[in-house]
This record gives C-alpha cells, structure tokens and sequence, in this order.
C-alpha cells in the first residue's frame, strides 16, 4: 500500500494539501493558461486600446495566479479528453441549421402562427454528458451542458444529479 506525504489529503478528504506542492505545478501550463485567459480577455475587448492590454495583461495574470495557488490546492481535479469535446464540435457544427430553423420560428410567431417554447424534463441516463464517469467527468459534465446550452434552440435549465433529471427549455425541435 502507497504511503502519502506527510501532510498531504486523503483521496476524498476535503483539506487543503500542504503549500509546498506549488512548486511542483508545470510553468508549462500556467503559460498556456496565461495565454487563453488573455486571448479570450482580447475577444471580448472590444477594441484595441493601450488600456485594453494592460487590462489583458493583469487579467490572465490574476487568473493564472488564482489557478496556480487556489485552483489546486484541493486536490480536485479537471482533466479534459478530446472525447469531452465532441458533444461541444457538434454543438458549433449544428448552429447554422438551428439558427435557421429558429429564425423561421421566431417569424412564424411575429405572424401569429407558432406557440413559445417547452420545458422538457428527461431522466439523466438518457443524457450521455450528464451522467460521465472516471477522471474527466466534471469536464465532460461541463462542456456537455455547455454545447446543450449553446445551441439558439434551447439551453440547460438545470442538471438535478440528486435526482437523476436534466430540465431544458427548448424553442423549437428536440431538446439535445
């Protein structure tokens, strides 16, 4: 049997480990971090501005401090895999076709001739991304409710795990 070191959590344990496994974090990560949080800081700028990238500059780097001291202290973990990405590729590969479908609605019901939206509860077993498992499930949870919501023909009302149930609001169409 493994032993831990001395101070560390136990799997399940909800204490902090011990402050010293920060030096142990991959520099090569916190650069990759440092650079999404600042790409994805600069899409939604607006403009480009010397205030705008002193602005990117203090945001990733906050976030990445943020990831490097607290997100992992825990000792929860979120781990992607490219299979917890699929759903969010034929979520984007979908959007033209649902656009189009609920632009005719949305017509349709400035004419008078379509009713609003439903909510749909269904079993979360007949979910895939709502019931994943192993390491990467929190992140396949997570992109999986995303590309549901990310869809203009409906969205994620919510995801009950207590009682095994996915609610979704959906326009037009079946719920994904």
């Amino acid at each position: 049997m493994a032993t831990l070191p001395r101070g560390a959590p136990r799997p399940g344990s909800m204490r902090a480990g011990p402050i010293s496994s920060i030096h142990q974090r991959s520099t090569r990560v916190a650069v990759v971090i440092w650079v999404s949080l600042a790409l994805a800081y600069l899409v939604f700028a607006g403009s480009p501005s010397v205030n705008e990238g002193l602005a990117t500059v203090a945001c990733a780097s906050l976030g990445t401090a943020w990831w490097w001291v607290v997100g992992r202290r825990g000792g929860v973990r979120f781990r992607f895999e490219r299979a917890a990405l699929r759903p969010l590729a034929e979520a984007v590969l979908g959007l033209p076709g649902q656009t189009l479908r609920v632009g005719v609605h949305l017509v349709k019901a400035l004419l008078g001739r379509a009713a609003g939206g439903t909510t749909r509860e269904r079993s979360a077993a007949e979910v895939p991304w709502a019931t994943p498992h192993g390491e990467t499930a929190p992140a396949a949870r997570a992109v999986g409710l995303f590309a549901a919501s990310l869809a203009p023909d409906s969205y994620v009302l919510t995801l009950d795990r207590d009682h095994g149930t996915v609610a979704t609001h959906v326009l037009t169409g079946e719920a994904p």
